[in-house]
């Protein structure tokens, strides 16, 4: 726990990224299946 006090920052910002990675993945999943529906229809 030593650590978690002392680099919180860190954490924090190591905890962010890893949100942001998975929107933008979520982000780029539902464009690949848009654009999907938009070429069959």
């Amino acid at each position: 726990m030593d650590f978690l006090q002392h680099n919180a920052l860190y954490v924090v910002g190591i905890i962010s990224a890893v949100i942001w990675a998975g929107v933008f993945l979520f982000m780029f999943g539902i464009e690949r299946r848009v654009r999907k529906l938009e070429k069959e229809g």
